[in-house]
């Protein structure tokens, strides 16, 4: 049984007059034990870990602040927003999408919000009011709730190609300490190749550079700092995560209250193209940029992108707290343990991803990594295996760490000269 608020064109609500909804044929779905269906929406099964990760963050925030309620300005089929209300215990879920088609689809995937959970024995009018439904711009939704001052703790804008437009209203609309989950699939923008778009979209000027996908995740980051400043805000990475189907890049941001941009960690990324060294650099230091190799500099051999975000990834303790919560609701039990929900394959990626975001957080490394095969190929070497790579690095007294966005490379702050010494002395053997 779905609910239409009669007081507006286009708006549907939990708390308003009962109407029976057209039933809707699909097959249905199922994510961590969550049933729904997609009717004619975009829907990507491979997208459920990404998904996974904002239940957690908002489940976790839920637990430390008290409060959720999320705003999911494009829903699609509504499978987010679901599970927001479901797994995450979210306060109240507004679920938005500018198509017609979904309205239907979208009430009745919601009213699942109305079925009595294994532990309760009652619903009380407030649970037939967690939910509201409309179908109207993104951008426009944002805008409003800003102008009334209707601020929310978790704002999802899960949007497409180079779409920035709904960033700055994002970040207005949101609670201070709140979160913001953003999206983008601009791979050509990331990888250099439109770097004027980049430009207009991200405030980024983008050249090419071998850790094009972390370029990708930076950029977007960058661009919500830039945003957040013009509201006199601060806007910090809870976790980022880039999936190569897409390719998506999404990060799910902290934003503050605070007067005056702090630019440690927004900045640029220099790249030599002869011995294959980047660096971040700060605003202040733009006048000195160059590389102390002592290959011969040749126009273009030094190439730099920026200003975006070159501070940490992710947030440790945030990512720690979630990979407990996941731990607790057995989503990340050891390979083998199987639950009704949860398969031994999704709980093994889970724990693993979670794992090299805590790895990725520790203090020191720099933005980008270092492929393994370009280290055999500048020092023409057998390939050293990663993991015992990164032992002596360590070793060493270097950061070093995996990176989820590349599992043939390494993050480290070991210059690229003093890489290919190393590689001489680890094992030499070629990584699968």
């Amino acid at each position: 049984m779905g609910y239409l608020q009669m007081g507006g064109i286009g708006t549907f609500s939990a708390m308003a007059l009962p109407v029976p909804l057209a039933p809707v044929k699909m097959l249905i779905q199922e994510e961590r034990g969550v049933s729904f269906q997609v009717g004619p929406a975009f829907y990507r099964r491979q997208s459920s870990l990404a998904r996974d990760l904002g239940i957690l963050i908002a489940a976790v925030h839920r637990q430390q602040t008290g409060s959720l309620r999320v705003l999911d300005v494009m829903s699609g089929c509504g499978v987010r927003a679901v599970r927001y209300l479901l797994q995450a215990r979210a306060d109240f879920v507004w679920a938005n999408d500018a198509c017609n088609q979904l309205t239907d689809l979208l009430a009745q995937n919601l009213s699942q919000g109305h079925s009595l959970d294994e532990k309760s024995e009652a619903v009380g009018e407030e649970d037939f009011e967690r939910w509201r439904i409309t179908r109207e711009d993104a951008h426009k939704v944002l805008l409003d709730c800003a102008l009334r001052k209707e601020y929310y703790d978790l704002i999802d804008v899960d949007s497409f190609g180079s779409d920035t437009l709904c960033v700055g209203p994002a970040i207005g609309a949101v609670k201070y300490g709140g979160l913001v989950y953003l999206t983008s699939t601009d791979g050509l923008c990331a990888g250099g190749r439109r770097r004027h778009n980049a430009l207009s979209s991200y405030g980024a000027f983008v050249n090419p550079m071998p850790f094009a996908n972390e370029i990708g995740l930076r950029m977007l980051i960058g661009c919500a700092v830039r945003e957040a400043a013009t509201r006199n805000m601060t806007v910090t990475p809870i976790f980022s995560n880039y999936a190569y189907h897409g390719p998506v890049f999404r990060t799910m941001l902290r934003v503050e209250s605070r007067k005056r941009l702090v630019n440690k960690d927004y900045g640029f990324i220099v790249y030599c193209k002869r011995c294959g060294q980047s660096q971040d650099i700060q605003f202040e230091d733009l006048g000195d940029i160059a590389c102390c190799c002592a290959y011969p500099k040749e126009k273009g051999s030094v190439v730099v992108t920026g200003p975006l975000w070159i501070g940490p990834l992710h947030d440790r303790n945030q990512v720690e707290g979630m990979t407990e919560l996941a731990r607790e609701w057995g989503w990340i039990n050891s390979v083998g343990a199987r639950s009704i929900s949860n398969s031994p394959v999704d709980m093994h990626i889970l724990k693993e991803l979670l794992e090299v975001m805590v790895d990725e957080s520790q203090p020191g490394l720099p933005s980008g990594y270092v492929r393994m095969d370009q280290i055999g190929k500048r020092g023409k070497v057998r390939v050293p295996r990663r993991k015992d790579f990164i032992d002596r690095l360590q070793q060493e007294g270097y950061a070093a760490s995996r990176s989820h966005i590349e599992p043939r490379a390494v993050k480290t702050n070991c210059p690229m000269d003093q890489c290919i010494e190393l590689g001489y002395g680890s094992r030499s053997i070629v990584i699968q």
